[in-house]
Parts: structure tokens; C-alpha cells; sequence
């Protein structure tokens, strides 16, 4: 067997039997994807395209008309209504019900808009003709009305062969036989309509549905039918006892409301016959509904896309005034009237720059990962629904900081999805990568027995606190950890301490399971010795530790000294920015503790614009660092260039990841109890192969520690 590329050897047997269907972690990763699926903003759709029947791109022709591309715009108009002056004069436009323009002073006019690009065109309409090869399949459309007109288009622009019947003389249906010629303008469906002959549809006025010709008939020399006879007609089939349809108790053709399959194998429905009387644009949609399930029916696809794709999707765009008000500014359509005067092309323009253009892309704009893998965070849930497997690298790049999150209109936070997804390829045997290999050993050993201490204070058996450094300070300096266990345990009395890893870095690469082993055992620690409270200083570490439902109560060492002890005033008369640790973003007591702090050390605090609970990564967050180191230096780049003045954090890896950037960083500690803090900030980062060394030594320090009173 090949070696997968995944640390450790092979993929263990377990992991390679299980399916991901029966896995409830891969049920809970495509869930965390559905979510940014659904919830996400950064692919739309804006209000108004939500709202319209048949999607069209409302923005994109709006921006287009705004910058005086008429003819573009109208492009975009016919790439999904191929009835833009129809609809430019009837169309009751849902589009404008919800339009965020709303909240300032009324709807931009969308119909109006489409209007006057239908009737900027001169010569022959433009109309898109571009179909899919011939599929030589016949399909039979009953009824050219708004729902037949639109089936027999869609399907001729998919390939079909298709044939359009109606009772009456010409194609049109209602828009020429029942809409008074003030209200839409015969010349304007004329020119609409035109398409119909251009793209190949055959029309066969003069017949009539059960009267001169059956659904057998049609059924013998056609793949399929589409029924979409009026509402009127409809009833008529309907009285017809040789007809094989069934009503509703409304008196119209029964049909699945998703897929118009009607009772009789390969006859489909549409338009006012289902539904009963209602708009040209409604009539529209459900015929497009239709040609697409007799797409699918004839190509083999599932009957039923989604139930979703024929309803009016969710409003991602809430409106800030009440339902009275918003009802109050809306242009209500009255089709009883006559149309309103055209737009000229600079009232086109103006109206079509009143759209705010609803676009969402906060998390991309702040987050250099998701600029550099998506251009909005539902590329990256496809990946992850379609599968883990080519997309591993993308996966272990996320700084899980969650200032997606913070900076998202839905909170969404695209680490929590990627974390569960590193989780679901550590149990499939395919994480964490090669390229975390010293990430793990360096884990594993700060777990070892010989990195580990867990001690009362000297000269007890028993301590109800335990000061816990976390792993970073001890590799980094020994020393400045054993001086701030000396502060404590002078300061608050029974006070021993703990070193070892809290798991922070396990979880973080997704061993979910070896993250809570580390966590176990620390409780086992602490209990034995007795502590109730731990004195934590690693931020990543009281996260982690708080997260725990049962064991000691976690406190951070800045909140407990903050405001009762005072430091030597060594940061007289400077000026210092904070940088809050991202895992932290949500600890607003450790925030103020820092700030506390770094005052009573005499410094004044120039705060930057991304701080506390939307401070940005240092670019050591999720271990991101082995897989793109220079996507790593972006992070803490731009997080250096945010401030010109030092920075002071409570993190030893931010100081590290700040400082290995060039940018002036000090760790709090240093700050509080170092007269010489000025040349320690510039200081170039210490660890490496130093850190096993360097925790031995704090080990060894720690040990030989005397009770108080008898140094």
C-alpha cells in the first residue's frame, strides 16, 4: 500500500470502512458547509433578485445603464426574461417590493428602467440565439400564452424540437388577447415576440386540447407535453370527459408543484391552468419551471432539483424601517392604469445609479485567506460538500481567527467549518499534512514526560491555585516564566504550578481526540494537587480550558492582577498599541486586564482600528504557518502596518509571529517587569530546536524552586 501524504504512515483500516454517510463527523462538516451555502451573502442574490420569478440579474444591468451601456444592459435583461418590453409594461415587479433603496427614500424602478432599454433598441431586436445542439427529441408546448411562450423558448434553446399549438390564430395568449392596447402596446409583443419564429419554435395555430387533438395523439409523436392552456382553458380540459386530467379543489390541473408532472406519464402543467388566474411574470416562472423538469425528465437527471429553486428565496437583506413604512415609499403596481412616461436616458442613468447595488464581501475584504482562495466563502463550502480530498492545503491555510465572523452580516464563520473539516480528514487517516510534521513532534513532546511538571508550591502538599504558562513562554524564556510564577505566589498565597500543553495546538490541526487527552490529563493534575483555580497565562490556553464543562474555575493571570497589583512604572511616557491574541477576541475581561496593565506600567495606548473582538491575526493562528509561510508573512504584515507605534501583547507566539516580521512587539510581561523593554522590543524572535532546552530548563528551574522565606 502507498503512503498516504497525511503525517503518519498509512490510513488506518477503521477509517478507510467507514462511509460518510453513516459518519456523523462528515454529517457535521457538509452541515457547517450547507450553512455558508445558504446563509452567505458574498454570491447574492440582492433583494431584488431574490424576489424576481426569474432571476434576472438586476444589479448587473442597473450597473450597466448607470455607465451608459444600454445596449449591454439589455443583454443581460434577455439572458433570462427573452420579453424584456413586455414585461417593461406589465410586469408587476416583485423586484422592487424589498429593494434596499427602501430605507433611504423609495425603490429604484426597476420595470421602468427595463422599459426604456426594450425601447432604446432600434432595427431588429437583438434578440440571444444561441441554442444547444439539435437533440432531434419532439416536444409538444399546448398554449402560447406568457407559461407556453417561455417553455417553448427554454426548450428550443436547450436542443428540443419544439412545436407550439394554440387554440387561437397567433402566439400571444393574454398579452394579445386580453391586455388592452393602452397598457401594452401591440408593436412592443409583436417585437418581443418575434423571437419565437427566430429561434426554430414551429407554431400550429387553430387547435385545441381534447377537441382536435388528444394527449394520446401527442404522446405518440412527442416525447413529452407541456399543458399550460390559460386558466380558462384549463376548465375547459377539464369538462372534457375523455381528457385524462385531474383538478384541484380550486377547478384547475392538478400538478407536483415542483416538478408539473401531471398523472399521465410524460404530460407536465403550467401557468394560470395550475395555479388559476395571476400575473405575466408568475406565468412566466412556472413555465420555465416546466421546461426545465421536461429537461431533466427527457435527459435522465432527478425529477426534483429542489423545492427551493422555484420558491422565493430567503431576503439576505434585511430593511431597517417598519412594514407600515416600507409599504408607504413602495411604487405599488396598478396595471389598470395607463403606463407612466417613459424614461428618458439620463433619467435611465440616474435611476439606475440610485441602486446600492447589494453586494456582500466584508469577509474576503479584511481576511487574506479568503482573498486568496475564494472570491466568497461559498466556493469554499463547495469544496468542502464535494469533498476533502483535493482540497487539504485550503483547509490547513485557515488562521481559524474568526474575524470572518465578526466582520460577516450573518456571523458566519468560515474557520468553524474548516476546523470540522480538518477534523473529518484526521479521521479519515488524510491529516495533518507533511508539512505539520515538526508541529506534531514539538506536541507531542511538550506532552512528554520529560517537558511536564505538575507541583504544589514548595514547601506544601497541596495548592488550591495552579499557574499554568501554557507551552510558548517556557520554550521562549524560561526564566521570565519562573519571575512570573515568583509574582503570583507573592502575591496570592498556595500557589503552585503546571507545565504542559493544554492541547490548543492538537485541536488546531483537528486531533480533536489527542486535544482532549491533554485537556483530561491537565484536570487529572490538577486535581490531585488540589487546585480549585487556574492561573493561566497563555490566551489560546484560557479559551481552551474555559471551553471544559467540569474541573477548576480558569482565570487569566492578567485579570487577576489587573487593578490589584502594581508594577514598576518602567513604560513611563511611552506610547504603545495593543494587539489582542485572535483566539481571545471574544474576552473582553482579558482585554481590559491588558489595558490595565500597560497603564499602571505608566504607558499611554494608542488603540488601532481592529482590536479586541475584531483583532486581526498575527499569522501563527491554526497552525497555518508549515503549509503557506507566505501567506503567514501577509497576515502579520498587515497587522504590523496597522500601527506606527510599538506593539505590547499578552501572547507570546503573536510576539514572535509580529517581531519575526520586523514590526517593534513587546510581550506584556516583558513591559511589566524589564527596565531595558525598549531593546527587547525590537528583539529578533528566539525558539526553534532552542524551545525543547528551554522548557527542560523552566522544568528544571521550577523544581529547585524554595518555599518563600527560606531563597
Amino acid at each position: 500500500m502507498a503512503p498516504s501524504d497525511s503525517w503518519g504512515a498509512m490510513t488506518p483500516p477503521w477509517a478507510r470502512s467507514r462511509t460518510p454517510e453513516r459518519d456523523p463527523g462528515a454529517a457535521r462538516c457538509r452541515a457547517l458547509a450547507e450553512e455558508v451555502l445558504t446563509r452567505c451573502r458574498g454570491e447574492g442574490p440582492a433583494n431584488c433578485v431574490a424576489r424576481c420569478p426569474l432571476g434576472v440579474d438586476v444589479p448587473g444591468y442597473l450597473r450597466l445603464t448607470r455607465e451608459g451601456r444600454f445596449d449591454e444592459a439589455l443583454g443581460v435583461v434577455r439572458e433570462r426574461l427573452p420579453f424584456p418590453g413586455i414585461l417593461g409594461y406589465v410586469c408587476t415587479h416583485p423586484c422592487e417590493r424589498h429593494c434596499k433603496r427602501l430605507d433611504e427614500d423609495a425603490a429604484v424602478r426597476i420595470r421602468e428602467v427595463k422599459r426604456f432599454l426594450a425601447e432604446w433598441e432600434t432595427g431588429e431586436p437583438r434578440h440571444i440565439l444561441e441554442r444547444e445542439p439539435n437533440r432531434h427529441v419532439p416536444v409538444a408546448v399546448v398554449g402560447a400564452g406568457p407559461a407556453g411562450l417561455l417553455a417553448a423558448h427554454d426548450l428550443r434553446r436547450h436542443g428540443y424540437d419544439v412545436t407550439l399549438l394554440d387554440r387561437g390564430k397567433v402566439v400571444g395568449g393574454c398579452l394579445v388577447g386580453a391586455i388592452p392596447a393602452w397598457r401594452l402596446p401591440p408593436e412592443v409583443v409583436a417585437r418581443d415576440l418575434s423571437i419565437v419564429p427566430a429561434l426554430g419554435v414551429q407554431f400550429r395555430p387553430g387547435v385545441e386540447l381534447g377537441r382536435d387533438v388528444s394527449f394520446s395523439e401527442l404522446l405518440t409523436t412527442h416525447c413529452a407535453v407541456i399543458v399550460a392552456v390559460g386558466f380558462a382553458g384549463g376548465v375547459d380540459l377539464l369538462r372534457r370527459p375523455d381528457a385524462p386530467a385531474r383538478a384541484t379543489s380550486r377547478g384547475t390541473l392538478r400538478a407536483d408543484p415542483v416538478t408539473c408532472e401531471t398523472a399521465v406519464t410524460g404530460v407536465f402543467a403550467a401557468g394560470d391552468a395550475v395555479s388559476g388566474p395571476s400575473t405575466v411574470i408568475d406565468a412566466l416562472a412556472s413555465g420555465r419551471q416546466a421546461a426545465d423538469s421536461v429537461h431533466r425528465y427527457l435527459s435522465g437527471l432527478p425529477s426534483r432539483r429542489g423545492e427551493e429553486g422555484w420558491r422565493p428565496r430567503r431576503l439576505l437583506w434585511s430593511l431597517s424601517i417598519s412594514e407600515p413604512e416600507r409599504e408607504a415609499r413602495e411604487h405599488r403596481p396598478n396595471l389598470l392604469r395607463r403606463p407612466p412616461a417613459p424614461l428618458t436616458a439620463e433619467e435611465a442613468r440616474d435611476e439606475a445609479g440610485r441602486c446600492l447595488f447589494c453586494h456582500c464581501d466584508a469577509c474576503v475584504r479584511e481576511c487574506d485567506f479568503l482573498a486568496e482562495h475564494c472570491r466568497s466563502p461559498r466556493e469554499l463550502a463547495r469544496r468542502v460538500a464535494d469533498g476533502l480530498d483535493a482540497a487539504r492545503t485550503m483547509v490547513y491555510s485557515c488562521a481559524l481567527c474568526s474575524l470572518c465572523a465578526e466582520v460577516c452580516p450573518e456571523r458566519l464563520d468560515i474557520g468553524a467549518m474548516l476546523l470540522e473539516a480538518r477534523r473529518e480528514l484526521v479521521r479519515r487517516g488524510a491529516g495533518p499534512l507533511r508539512a505539520h510534521d515538526r508541529v506534531v513532534a514539538t506536541y507531542r513532546a511538550s506532552m512528554s514526560r520529560s517537558l511536564t511538571l505538575a507541583m504544589p508550591e514548595p514547601g506544601r502538599r497541596k495548592s488550591r491555585r495552579l499557574f499554568f504558562p501554557g507551552c510558548t513562554l517556557p520554550a521562549l524564556n524560561p526564566r521570565q516564566t519562573v519571575a512570573i510564577y515568583d509574582v503570583l505566589r507573592r502575591h496570592f498565597s498556595g500557589v503552585g504550578a503546571l507545565l504542559q500543553c493544554c492541547g490548543v495546538p492538537a485541536d488546531a490541526l483537528g486531533m480533536a481526540d489527542e486535544a482532549a487527552v491533554a485537556r483530561a490529563e491537565l484536570l487529572r493534575h490538577a486535581e490531585a494537587i488540589g487546585a480549585e483555580e487556574l492561573l493561566v497565562l497563555c490566551p489560546s490556553c484560557v479559551v481552551a480550558l474555559r471551553s471544559e464543562s467540569h474541573g477548576p474555575k480558569v482565570t487569566s493571570v492578567w485579570e487577576a492582577l489587573a487593578g490589584s497589583w502594581e508594577p514598576p512604572r518602567y513604560a513611563e511616557g511611552a506610547r504603545l498599541a495593543v494587539h489582542d491574541p485572535c483566539r481571545a477576541r471574544h474576552d473582553s475581561g482579558l482585554h481590559d486586564a491588558v489595558r490595565t496593565l500597560v497603564r499602571a506600567a505608566g504607558a499611554e495606548i494608542d488603540e488601532v482600528a481592529f482590536g479586541r473582538e475584531q483583532t486581526r491575526c498575527c499569522g501563527f493562528g491554526g497552525a497555518m504557518y508549515p503549509v503557506d509561510p507566505a501567506l503567514s508573512r501577509r497576515f502579520a504584515e498587515r497587522r504590523a502596518a496597522e500601527s506606527p507605534r510599538p506593539y505590547v501583547t499578552p501572547c507570546a507566539g503573536c510576539r514572535t509571529a509580529l517581531a519575526s516580521r520586523g514590526k517593534e512587539t513587546i510581550h506584556l510581561w516583558d513591559l511589566l517587569l524589564s527596565p531595558d523593554w525598549r531593546t527587547l522590543a525590537p528583539a529578533p524572535p528566539r525558539a526553534g530546536l532552542a524551545g525543547y532546552t528551554n522548557r527542560m530548563r523552566a522544568k528544571l528551574a521550577f523544581k529547585r524552586l524554595r518555599p518563600l522565606g527560606a531563597e
